[in-house]
């Protein structure tokens, strides 16, 4: 596991020394997230919904072809007598697939190392699989909107709880 959490730290680290490089974008988006999971920890969850955002660098190798890496923050989840925070870094490989003028579909496949905290519970991190789907609309040669769905796996605090997080954002092409 020491080396997925190193292989995720390596992965950013190349995209943000390649700022100049051709294919490097950048991007951001935000969206409801949903833990699934009545019971993670010993907490017991009653309010499942929270406002997530993710922040990412990529870079294309073909037009078809790229690598993402980022931080993802999922909100805050819980009860009235405790909260649950989750948050993590990612790596995925992402496959892009035009389909009309300026639309693309988006597949993604990667690695989550991702911290639950809780209030009364304490932390803990592991790394595990992430899957994705989403459109993305090409204002221009540069900027673009993304609309995603992602499906994220913990594997912490004794239990393997997963979110969703629907997000909506942009993207800037170098």
């Amino acid at each position: 596991m020491k080396k997925i959490v190193q292989a995720v730290v390596a992965t950013a680290a190349l995209i943000a020394a390649s700022a100049h490089a051709e294919g490097l974008y950048v991007g951001g988006s935000f969206g409801p997230s949903h833990i699934k999971g009545d019971d993670v920890g010993g907490l017991a969850i009653t309010d499942h919904s929270a406002t997530g955002i993710k922040l990412y660098g990529g870079y294309s190798f073909t037009p078809n072809i790229a690598v993402e890496g980022g931080y993802v923050d999922f909100g805050k989840f819980g009860n009235s007598a405790g909260h649950l925070k989750a948050n993590g870094l990612f790596v995925d490989a992402v496959g892009t697939w035009p389909i009309v003028d300026k639309f693309s579909l988006l597949g993604r496949i990667g690695l989550v190392h991702a911290k639950l905290d809780g209030s009364d519970i304490g932390s803990d991190h592991g790394t595990s699989l992430k899957v994705g789907a989403g459109v993305q609309y090409d204002i221009d040669q540069n900027f673009a909107i993304r609309g995603e769905a992602e499906h994220y796996r913990f594997d912490a605090l004794g239990s393997k709880p997963s979110t969703n997080l629907y997000s909506i954002g942009v993207n800037y092409k170098f």
